[in-house]
């Protein structure tokens, strides 16, 4: 939605606050199938069905009967006997769950080869920032947004200018997000969306349920938040891909990158492994070779960038930086990562000039989003959650010491230096202060990737460390959250554990079914009775 000049006066309208009646609290108005569609994330809403439930806006005030109107899908369960509902969170922060379904539906439920059988309703709602849900954004159109990207590069390791020009450009950033969002930008914190989820939960299911929950990158901070609020709550809890809870609410988290370059070497080798789905195997003799040419690249694009005449066009450091950090997340990407980097290596003006192209590359390479508001709403959880402001000579460490564990990831000085400079009357309403040593009802599933270049696999053994009773299964393989590469074998230890709650045998690895650079699905390789 466009939002006007009178946007912070008119939140509150917006986002469907309104007394109701004690008979319509706690009940989800189910309104029909959502009819929504996304090119862009190649999914839809499928069978989905959407509706809406009412919570209470402000937790901490329990004198008021101020509520919100939460946005709830469910793609339900096309098999009986049914099981308990399974509530999903994909992470962000900000990241729209309808988008998320969307995409990973048909694989969780409706193929006859899905991962969870299809016995169970899923369930996702769009968290507090997304969509209809207190929508947050600092900018009124996209062409204010545009020009406060283009003030300062993505991360401070562009220039040694760089740290200097983020932190000015975070101050209106910081600045712009409170003109817009006032004190409603305290309502959107974890543990609000945290105490969200168990409404949901009890409205699907009544006050004394126990929560099936399955977390992604993020979504794990929620469900270790969750845990550590509700333990007697907890019914099947799996943490997939885990944002370590405590450097997130508490810290600078140096430790999301320690695997990135891990990840581009495994990128590297998979390239010589498959020559004919990656022209990069004709340039080089080895892997090694190819890994030190890119780096290379990269620090010759610092000072000499790609001019694109026919647009006046510049592809910088920042953006080749950035696509390529994205593209680690997918492996299936990498066939057509391997040919970019081909053509910038080349500095083939043509291919990189193409407004697609371009267009894609921007988006990854500046500091705030080209096309949408993302990049802002992930700023206001996190700064809200954060709740800690400080001068750039205490930040300028932190972005120093994660860039130094990491050739191809940012140093986080545009999320570290917003959250410097956040408005007090932003920062959460609510924050989960204590420790995840917890013990809850049922033993938490923890799942990672040996290989991930955001949530690396040292975040989840530190938080199945913490969760008494937790068991933690490894996925040999590469990407983002196990999602990235099909796994038969995990896919069985998550079903096995979401039907009767058997856990794997502690120390389990689970290997991948398709090699690194490859479009196959799990569709195309797994047996169809599974």
């Amino acid at each position: 939605m466009r939002q006007s000049s009178s946007f912070t006066a008119g939140l509150l309208s917006l986002a469907s606050l309104a007394s109701v009646t004690q008979a319509e609290l706690g009940k989800i108005r189910w309104k029909g199938p959502c009819g929504l569609t996304n090119e862009t994330y190649m999914g839809d809403s499928g069978p989905m069905i959407c509706g809406t439930l009412d919570v209470p806006l402000d937790y901490t005030d329990s004198q008021s009967n101020k509520t919100l109107t939460l946005d709830i899908g469910k793609w339900p369960a096309t098999k009986t006997p049914s099981g308990e509902p399974i509530i999903f969170n994909f992470g962000g922060p900000g990241v729209s769950s309808f988008e998320g379904l969307g995409l990973y539906g048909k694989e969780f439920q409706t193929q006859v080869s899905s991962i969870l059988g299809g016995h169970n309703d899923l369930i996702a709602f769009n968290p507090r920032g997304v969509g209809n849900t207190i929508p947050f954004s600092c900018y009124t159109d996209s062409a204010a947004r545009n020009l406060v990207a283009l003030q300062a590069p993505a991360d401070g390791t562009a220039s040694n200018t760089a740290r200097g020009e983020i932190w000015a450009q975070s101050a209106n950033i910081a600045q712009a997000c409170y003109t817009q969002n006032g004190e409603n930008g305290s309502l959107i914190g974890t543990s609000f969306a945290a105490r969200d989820t168990m409404q949901v939960l009890e409205a699907l299911k009544g006050k004394d349920a126990l929560l099936n929950y399955w977390g992604f990158s993020y979504g794990t901070t929620v469900g270790a938040v969750i845990a550590a609020m509700f333990p007697e709550r907890m019914g099947r809890l799996a943490l997939d891909g885990v944002d370590n809870p405590f450097e997130y609410l508490n810290g600078y988290n140096a430790e999301a990158v320690v695997d990135v370059d891990k990840v581009f070497e495994g990128f590297c080798a998979g390239c010589f492994a498959t020559p004919d789905l990656c022209p990069l195997a004709k340039l080089y003799s080895s892997a090694a070779k190819l890994e030190a040419a890119v780096y290379t690249m990269l620090e010759a694009l610092k000072f000499n960038p790609i001019a694109i005449p026919e647009t006046g066009g510049v592809v910088t450091y920042s953006d080749v930086r950035g696509t390529i950090d994205e593209a680690l997340y997918l492996p299936s990407s990498w066939p057509m990562t391997s040919e970019f980097i081909y053509y910038v290596l080349a500095r083939n003006t043509t291919v990189l000039g193409n407004p697609k192209v371009y267009e894609t590359l921007k988006s990854y390479g500046m500091s705030a989003s080209l096309t949408s508001s993302s990049e802002e709403i992930g700023s206001g959880i996190r700064c809200s959650d954060r709740a800690h402001t400080a001068s750039l000579a205490e930040v300028l460490p932190y972005g120093k010491a994660r860039a130094a564990l990491s050739k191809i990831s940012g140093d986080g000085s545009n999320t570290d230096m917003r959250c410097a400079q956040w408005n007090r009357k932003m920062f959460a309403k609510e924050r989960y202060t204590g420790d995840f040593n917890v013990k809850t009802a049922s033993p938490v599933l923890v799942l990672s990737n040996t290989f991930d270049p955001s949530t690396p696999l040292t975040s989840a053994k530190n938080l199945t460390a913490t969760l008494e009773g937790s068991v933690l299964l490894e996925q040999n393989g590469y990407g983002h959250t196990t999602l990235s590469m099909p796994s038969l074998c995990t896919a069985k230890a998550v079903r096995a554990y979401f039907m009767n709650g058997t856990l794997p045998a502690e120390g389990t690895i689970c290997q991948t079914d398709v090699p690194l650079f490859t479009n196959l699905t799990y569709a195309d390789v797994w047996p169809k009775d599974f």
